[in-house]
């Protein structure tokens, strides 16, 4: 099909569940919107990188079947978490009212790692601990804002000099954040329940024909990794793996973002896409520009460089309404973003 793609002015949109977690390089869901809303409902359609779960939740208000695939469980915890949302809020409240009183009343609470140690306040420290001894307990919904609401109350006891995506410099002294109350606030503001049909996968892409059946999707949707590797385990990602005992550096060897190995692994998801697609079927990637040693590569040659599909269109658009369009006029570049669209 013929896909109509329009250049968004601005892609806020400040009443959205996808504000749950600052998730770097995500898709704005305006953008994505525009697309989905095309596909015929009762489509199957499938994000191999779907990262907190942009695509895979915005699908369902189209009536379409949606898949996601992410080898990194932060990813997949958000994913989940906004598929999975209950129909009745006070189910919500409930549960985590259930979970601060287990949480107050732990006589022993676990020590954090030294690096979340020196970003919190003390007291709100103390909360999160106590908090996470029941982070396996929790529904799906609940452990997403539980992690959103780690990233907001860090930014917050560091006086808020943080962005929503990065962390800065460590302010002293540190200001308290209720990091109770502030959950409490998350899972109210994000309350968005969907009709679901969906399913979320814990894989490496490069492995996708182990759960998704040869010529079985109608579309794939997704916006890629960067391939100049941004570090999807760094900043806010980093603080909930240490206080939550994740093995970060063997998550992140497992992600698709070793710029030397880039392109072999991007192949290969690409070979696996190519044989799960119907025939007829269409991949719709969003890529962008990249800086890489002083020289700005673009996007949309460099996948169809690796590409097994022969059938294929570009549509080339200039950055609007994001931060990369700040940093371009930092760094004296003007970059383009690309939607790739194969057809097999």
């Amino acid at each position: 099909m013929d896909f109509i793609i329009k250049e968004l002015k601005s892609v806020n949109n400040p009443r959205s569940i996808h504000g749950i977690y600052p998730y770097r390089g995500k898709i704005a869901a305006l953008d994505a919107e525009q697309i989905l809303s095309q596909m015929p409902k009762g489509s199957i359609v499938l994000d191999p990188f779907c990262g907190s779960g942009t695509i895979v939740y915005e699908g369902l208000k189209y009536g379409l079947h949606t898949i996601g695939v992410d080898a990194n469980p932060i990813a997949v915890t958000l994913s989940n978490g906004k598929i999975h949302i209950p129909l009745s809020f006070q189910e919500v409240k409930d549960e985590v009212d259930n979970l601060i009183n287990k949480a107050n009343a732990l006589s022993e609470v676990p020590t954090a790692a030294d690096y979340p140690t020196s970003l919190f306040h003390e007291k709100s420290l103390d909360e999160i601990m106590r908090m996470s001894v029941f982070y396996d307990e929790m529904s799906d919904y609940v452990k997403a804002c539980f992690l959103g609401t780690i990233a907001l109350t860090a930014r917050g006891c560091n006086d808020y000099k943080w962005t929503s995506s990065t962390v800065g410099k460590n302010i002293e002294p540190k200001r308290y954040i209720p990091f109770y109350e502030k959950l409490q606030l998350k899972v109210k503001k994000h309350f968005l329940p969907i009709a679901n049909d969906s399913t979320v996968y814990y894989e490496d892409s490069r492995n996708l024909d182990k759960i998704i059946k040869p010529n079985s999707v109608d579309f794939i949707f997704s916006s890629p990794p960067y391939f100049d590797c941004l570090d999807y385990t760094a900043y806010y990602a980093r603080i909930i793996y240490d206080i939550l005992g994740y093995e970060r550096i063997q998550i992140r060897s497992r992600l698709i973002q070793n710029f030397e190995n880039y392109k072999e692994d991007m192949k290969k998801v690409l070979d696996k896409l190519h044989k799960v697609l119907k025939p007829g079927g269409q991949v719709i990637f969003v890529v962008g520009d990249k800086k890489i040693h002083g020289k700005v590569i673009n996007g949309a040659e460099y996948f169809q460089a690796i590409s097994p599909f022969k059938r294929y269109s570009i549509m080339e658009r200039s950055y609007s309404g994001t931060s990369s369009k700040v940093f371009d006029a930092i760094n004296k570049t003007e970059r383009k973003e690309q939607i790739v669209i194969w057809t097999k």
